[in-house]
């Protein structure tokens, strides 16, 4: 038997396989078919850099209609998307004007980006309350303005002591501006126009503030006059009907009562309780003088009422007589009084064409010789100002060279000096509505014209500074 068996084995070329028992089969079959797969939480975000998930959090609420083709193939890609900027893999500068962005600002998205220097969501349609931002404390630059955002003054912004420009300006906020914003001592700018706040203007004293605008909100009170405020025209200051003080030349009036006080306006009443003994005092019975007065009365004014009427009736008849001597008189001067109508209109067209060429004259003295700031810019300095700036030489172009103005050691501007013998075939006017249509021009490969200059055959044309020398820097 023992010989059989090996030459069975051998002839199946080796051992022969165990066999699975039957309930460990069914066991298997059970776990496999009836049991829930088992899933793993993704570890794509464990991968990621924190700043990258922050941008992408952020786009998720605030790109509704995608906009943004944000694709992550590598660790650091995120560094290379469109309006990021990183310094040694941080993200340092987040902008993104004029990107058709539809949706909210979702909290606890960008706010994480600790890094952050620049934040410019300016021109989009983002909506909602603006979230808390305290976390980012190297922020300098925030740009908000031209979106639609709700809620109050975010107080979170005031913890922000680097804050040298803040644009919250086109929004739909409501309530008071905080007094504690002179706290942010760092601002050049501060741009909050039409919104709806209200309340009183806080007492700004930043020594540095250039450009400053609250037009078109429902502020009320007196205007401080600090000596930052001061520096300021009626402009950073208009449309806000019930503001008034020295600055915007409008005293403050304070409203006297409706009616006057019981004692100036009406005898004293004495009270029906006397203080001492609760006696009333009654009023003094009629005299009988009195009731034979009144027939008398009666009929004097009677008599006067009749007079009043004869005298009435006898002018409305010299009135008549009058009139039908003035019908004859007009007829016989018709022709003389429709010639000096004529004459009259003739003298008044005359006089409205004078006026309007008097009007476009003092326009154009009030523009040679002056900064004219375009496309709704605020006059945030002056031509005496900007002369006065430390000047760079940037560079020499066919058109003119190009200098790095500072203005007061904090506002940085880009000025063009255009060359005066290829620019003079150009008359004043042409140049004057070339520079108002490109003013108006925004777009993010566009630097934004602020301002220009032109006077005796010199001209200047002020715009941003772009730091890294180019728009997609």
């Amino acid at each position: 038997m023992v010989n059989g068996e090996t030459k069975a084995t051998a002839q199946t070329g080796g051992t022969m396989p165990q066999t699975i028992p039957i309930p460990f089969l069914l066991l298997f079959f059970f776990l496999t078919c009836f049991s829930e797969p088992i899933t793993y939480p993704p570890q794509t975000n464990l991968m990621l850099p924190s700043d990258a998930v922050s941008i992408l959090s952020f786009k998720s609420k605030a790109d509704l209609h995608n906009k943004l083709l944000y694709v992550l193939n590598e660790r650091f890609d995120y560094c290379q998307w469109r309006g990021v900027n990183c310094i040694q893999g941080r993200v340092v500068r987040f902008l993104l004007p004029n990107f058709g962005l539809f949706g909210t600002f979702p909290a606890n998205s960008l706010s994480c980006l600790d890094q952050l220097r620049v934040l410019s969501l300016h021109n989009n349609s983002l909506s909602g309350p603006i979230p808390d931002l305290s976390s980012l404390y190297n922020l300098k630059s925030l740009f908000l303005g031209r979106n639609h955002f709700s809620g109050t003054f975010p107080s979170s912004i005031l913890f922000l002591h680097r804050l040298t420009s803040l644009d919250l300006s086109y929004n739909e906020l409501t309530g008071p501006l905080p007094v504690n914003l002179t706290a942010l001592d760092r601002l050049n700018i501060l741009r909050l126009e039409w919104n709806r706040f209200n309340g009183t203007v806080p007492p700004l004293n930043q020594p540095f503030l250039l450009i400053f605008n609250v037009s078109g909100n429902n502020l009320t009170g007196k205007i401080p006059a600090t000596p930052t405020l001061s520096k300021f025209n009626t402009t950073a200051f208009s449309l806000n009907p019930h503001l008034c003080g020295k600055i915007i030349n409008k005293a403050c009036t304070t409203r006297a009562p409706i009616f006057g006080s019981s004692s100036a306006s009406s005898p004293a009443v004495q009270s029906p309780k006397a203080n001492s003994g609760g006696i009333v005092a009654l009023p003094p019975p009629p005299s009988p003088k009195k009731k034979h007065q009144r027939p008398g009365m009666v009929l004097g004014f009677t008599v006067g009422i009749a007079l009043i009427i004869f005298s009435v009736l006898l002018a409305l008849a010299v009135v008549q007589k009058q009139g039908g001597k003035k019908r004859v008189e007009s007829k016989e001067t018709k022709p003389t009084t429709a010639s000096s109508e004529a004459t009259s209109s003739k003298t008044q067209v005359e006089g409205v064409s004078e006026r309007k060429s008097v009007i476009n004259e003092i326009q154009k003295l009030k523009k040679s010789g002056n900064l004219v700031f375009v496309g709704g810019e605020v006059e945030g300095y002056s031509l005496e100002q900007l002369m006065r700036a430390s000047a760079e030489l940037l560079g020499r172009g066919s058109m003119g060279i190009t200098y790095k103005a500072v203005i007061d050691g904090q506002l940085i501007l880009t000025v063009k000096r255009l060359d005066a013998g290829k620019t003079a075939v150009t008359s004043g006017e042409v140049f004057e509505q070339h520079m108002d249509a490109v003013g108006a021009l925004r777009h993010p490969n566009l630097v934004p014209v602020r301002a220009y200059f032109q006077a005796k055959g010199e001209r200047l044309v002020i715009y941003d500074y772009q730091p890294n020398g180019s728009v997609s820097n």
